[in-house]
Protein backbone atom coordinates (compact mmCIF):
# COMPACT_ATOMS: atom_id res chain seq x y z
CA UNK A 1 0.00 0.00 0.00
CA UNK A 2 0.90 3.48 -0.76
CA UNK A 3 1.83 5.60 2.48
CA UNK A 4 3.52 8.77 3.96
CA UNK A 5 3.60 10.41 6.97
CA UNK A 6 2.14 13.86 7.76
CA UNK A 7 1.06 16.66 9.81
CA UNK A 8 -2.70 17.24 9.73
CA UNK A 9 -4.36 20.60 9.93
CA UNK A 10 -6.76 21.86 11.15
CA UNK A 11 -10.03 22.24 8.90
CA UNK A 12 -10.40 25.78 9.57
CA UNK A 13 -7.07 26.09 8.24
CA UNK A 14 -7.76 23.46 5.34
CA UNK A 15 -10.83 25.92 4.69
CA UNK A 16 -8.87 29.07 4.52
CA UNK A 17 -6.24 28.07 2.13
CA UNK A 18 -8.50 26.38 -0.27
CA UNK A 19 -10.65 29.18 -0.14
CA UNK A 20 -7.80 31.53 -1.19
CA UNK A 21 -6.83 29.21 -3.96
CA UNK A 22 -10.63 28.59 -5.77
CA UNK A 23 -10.75 31.70 -6.67
CA UNK A 24 -7.32 31.95 -8.19
CA UNK A 25 -7.95 27.80 -9.90
CA UNK A 26 -11.33 29.66 -11.47
CA UNK A 27 -9.14 32.56 -13.19
CA UNK A 28 -8.43 30.53 -16.56
CA UNK A 29 -4.76 31.79 -16.13
CA UNK A 30 -3.31 28.44 -14.87
CA UNK A 31 -4.12 24.72 -15.49
CA UNK A 32 -2.81 22.39 -13.12
CA UNK A 33 -4.14 19.75 -10.23
CA UNK A 34 -5.08 22.06 -6.97
CA UNK A 35 -5.16 19.60 -3.87
CA UNK A 36 -8.76 19.26 -2.53
CA UNK A 37 -9.72 20.56 0.57
CA UNK A 38 -9.83 17.31 2.23
CA UNK A 39 -6.29 16.38 1.28
CA UNK A 40 -4.34 19.60 2.26
CA UNK A 41 -1.64 17.95 4.94
CA UNK A 42 2.62 18.98 5.58
CA UNK A 43 4.41 15.63 4.20
CA UNK A 44 6.94 14.53 6.54
CA UNK A 45 7.91 11.50 5.20
CA UNK A 46 6.80 9.72 1.95
CA UNK A 47 7.28 5.95 2.39
CA UNK A 48 5.85 4.45 -1.20
CA UNK A 49 4.61 1.44 -1.55
CA UNK A 50 5.14 -0.55 1.68
CA UNK A 51 3.55 -4.23 3.06
CA UNK A 52 1.35 -4.95 6.21
CA UNK A 53 3.94 -6.53 7.96
CA UNK A 54 5.73 -3.52 7.34
CA UNK A 55 3.52 -1.05 8.40
CA UNK A 56 2.96 -2.80 11.65
CA UNK A 57 6.65 -2.99 12.20
CA UNK A 58 6.39 1.05 11.06
CA UNK A 59 3.26 1.87 13.35
CA UNK A 60 5.20 0.34 16.36
CA UNK A 61 8.31 2.78 16.17
CA UNK A 62 6.02 5.51 15.46
CA UNK A 63 4.09 4.64 18.49
CA UNK A 64 7.82 4.74 20.72
CA UNK A 65 8.51 8.80 19.19
CA UNK A 66 8.53 10.70 22.29
CA UNK A 67 8.23 14.53 21.35
CA UNK A 68 5.90 17.28 22.60
CA UNK A 69 2.97 19.51 21.33
CA UNK A 70 4.01 22.76 19.42
CA UNK A 71 2.54 25.74 17.60
CA UNK A 72 3.61 26.13 13.86
CA UNK A 73 2.50 29.62 12.01
CA UNK A 74 0.94 29.36 8.33
CA UNK A 75 1.32 31.57 5.72
CA UNK A 76 4.27 32.23 3.30
CA UNK A 77 3.10 31.67 -0.48
CA UNK A 78 6.16 29.82 -2.12
CA UNK A 79 7.46 27.93 -5.34
CA UNK A 80 9.30 24.98 -6.19
CA UNK A 81 11.57 25.39 -7.72
CA UNK A 82 11.78 29.17 -7.71
CA UNK A 83 9.35 31.66 -8.86
CA UNK A 84 10.37 32.20 -12.17
CA UNK A 85 9.87 28.42 -13.09
CA UNK A 86 7.13 28.15 -11.46
CA UNK A 87 6.22 23.75 -10.89
CA UNK A 88 4.60 23.76 -7.41
CA UNK A 89 2.84 26.27 -5.22
CA UNK A 90 2.91 25.61 -1.54
CA UNK A 91 2.13 27.73 1.77
CA UNK A 92 4.51 27.33 4.45
CA UNK A 93 4.27 25.61 7.84
CA UNK A 94 7.05 27.86 9.46
CA UNK A 95 8.57 26.27 13.61
CA UNK A 96 11.79 24.99 13.80
CA UNK A 97 10.16 21.72 15.96
CA UNK A 98 8.80 20.74 12.40
CA UNK A 99 12.12 19.68 11.00
CA UNK A 100 12.94 18.19 14.82
CA UNK A 101 9.90 16.09 14.39
CA UNK A 102 10.80 15.10 10.82
CA UNK A 103 14.67 14.08 11.60
CA UNK A 104 13.37 12.09 14.75
CA UNK A 105 10.95 10.16 12.45
CA UNK A 106 13.24 9.98 9.96
CA UNK A 107 16.05 8.27 12.42
CA UNK A 108 13.34 6.24 14.58
CA UNK A 109 12.80 4.96 11.03
CA UNK A 110 16.15 4.07 9.30
CA UNK A 111 16.57 1.14 11.76
CA UNK A 112 13.99 -0.25 9.85
CA UNK A 113 15.91 -0.15 6.58
CA UNK A 114 13.94 3.56 5.68
CA UNK A 115 16.48 5.77 5.15
CA UNK A 116 15.99 9.70 5.28
CA UNK A 117 15.15 11.40 2.10
CA UNK A 118 18.09 12.98 0.78
CA UNK A 119 16.87 16.33 -0.64
CA UNK A 120 17.08 19.02 1.57
CA UNK A 121 13.73 19.13 3.75
CA UNK A 122 11.33 22.58 3.23
CA UNK A 123 8.35 22.83 5.69
CA UNK A 124 5.32 23.17 3.11
CA UNK A 125 1.82 22.47 2.46
CA UNK A 126 1.58 21.43 -1.64
CA UNK A 127 -1.34 23.41 -3.07
CA UNK A 128 -1.10 23.22 -6.39
CA UNK A 129 1.17 21.43 -9.22
CA UNK A 130 1.29 23.65 -12.30
CA UNK A 131 1.11 22.01 -15.95
CA UNK A 132 0.52 25.17 -17.74
CA UNK A 133 0.07 29.19 -17.74
CA UNK A 134 -1.99 30.10 -20.16
CA UNK A 135 -2.03 33.99 -19.47
CA UNK A 136 1.58 34.94 -17.79
CA UNK A 137 0.19 38.37 -17.26
CA UNK A 138 -3.01 37.73 -15.30
CA UNK A 139 -1.29 34.89 -13.27
CA UNK A 140 1.92 36.70 -12.18
CA UNK A 141 -0.79 39.18 -11.30
CA UNK A 142 -3.07 37.51 -9.47
CA UNK A 143 -0.41 35.00 -7.64
CA UNK A 144 1.73 37.92 -6.34
CA UNK A 145 -2.02 38.80 -4.62
CA UNK A 146 -2.46 35.75 -3.63
CA UNK A 147 -2.11 36.32 0.68
CA UNK A 148 -2.91 34.41 3.21
CA UNK A 149 -3.69 35.46 6.76
CA UNK A 150 -0.90 33.93 9.25
CA UNK A 151 -2.87 31.70 11.47
CA UNK A 152 -1.30 29.69 14.22
CA UNK A 153 -1.63 26.07 14.38
CA UNK A 154 -1.22 23.62 17.13
CA UNK A 155 0.33 20.41 16.66
CA UNK A 156 -0.74 17.88 18.37
CA UNK A 157 -0.27 14.70 16.47
CA UNK A 158 1.19 12.86 13.35
CA UNK A 159 -0.33 10.38 10.91
CA UNK A 160 0.52 7.54 9.06
CA UNK A 161 -1.80 7.91 6.32
CA UNK A 162 -2.60 5.77 3.42
CA UNK A 163 -2.92 6.99 -0.32
CA UNK A 164 -5.22 5.44 -2.91
CA UNK A 165 -4.81 6.97 -6.49
CA UNK A 166 -7.64 7.03 -8.49
CA UNK A 167 -8.48 9.24 -11.75
CA UNK A 168 -10.24 12.56 -10.18
CA UNK A 169 -7.27 12.46 -7.80
CA UNK A 170 -6.07 10.55 -4.80
CA UNK A 171 -8.30 9.18 -1.56
CA UNK A 172 -6.40 9.29 1.81
CA UNK A 173 -7.03 7.33 4.83
CA UNK A 174 -5.82 7.74 8.36
CA UNK A 175 -4.17 4.04 9.28
CA UNK A 176 -2.82 5.71 12.53
CA UNK A 177 -2.40 9.20 14.70
CA UNK A 178 0.37 9.25 16.91
CA UNK A 179 -0.27 11.89 19.84
CA UNK A 180 2.21 14.22 20.73
CA UNK A 181 3.41 13.97 24.64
Amino acid sequence: MRTFIALELPEEVKKEIFKIFEDFKNSGAVVGNFVNKENIHLTLKFLGDISEEKTREIEKKLSEINFQPFSANVGEIGFFPSEEHMKVIWIGLASDKVLALKKMIDDSLDMLGLSPDNKEFSSHITVARIKNIKDEKIFFERIKKLKIRKMKVDIKHFSLIKSELRRDGPIYKIIKEFKLK
